[in-house]
């Protein structure tokens, strides 16, 4: 904007990301600029590496921590392309704010052994594992994991 160009800047975050003071400074400086064209997209599936996000520190409710920060904000369901791409069509949101797209999502979508579990996301899979998930995500037929071996990174 200081070079007069209208670029459009889009940070993609985690839910787990906006413990980080850094985020909510930004924000704010952000926002006392008026920079519209910025655009901040989180995932909110609800897990932080292998936490729940409301366990560890509580987000919610989150559109209106955003809001007083100064950010014009949109909640969507963030498995819906449809919703995606009318959210990011009415960029930016605000003439004077930077937008905020929170999109709630499920970790592990599409596979029911895994979906939403803290204790099936870093974990080590065997082979005969690996095979069995890429049959349950292509015919959706829940496969049965014996593997319990977590490794926290």
């Amino acid at each position: 904007r200081m070079r007069g160009q209208d670029n459009k800047v889009i940070v993609i975050t985690g839910d787990g990301e906006l413990n980080e003071g850094t985020v909510w400074e930004s924000l704010l400086v952000a926002s006392a600029h008026k920079v519209n064209n910025l655009t901040l997209v989180v995932d909110r599936n609800h897990f932080q590496a292998n936490v729940a996000t409301e366990d560890l520190i509580p987000l919610e409710p989150l559109a209106p921590k955003f809001e007083a920060f100064g950010c014009e904000v949109r909640r969507i369901d963030g498995h819906d392309f449809k919703a995606l791409e009318e959210s990011f069509s009415a960029l930016p949101f605000s003439d004077t704010k930077p937008s905020v797209i929170i999109c709630d999502t499920v970790r592990g979508r599409g596979l029911p052994s895994i979906e939403a579990r803290a204790d099936r996301w870093f974990c080590n899979f065997s082979a005969d594992e690996v095979e069995e998930l890429l049959r349950e995500l292509h015919s959706q037929v829940a496969t049965t994991l014996t593997s319990e071996t977590l490794t926290v990174r």
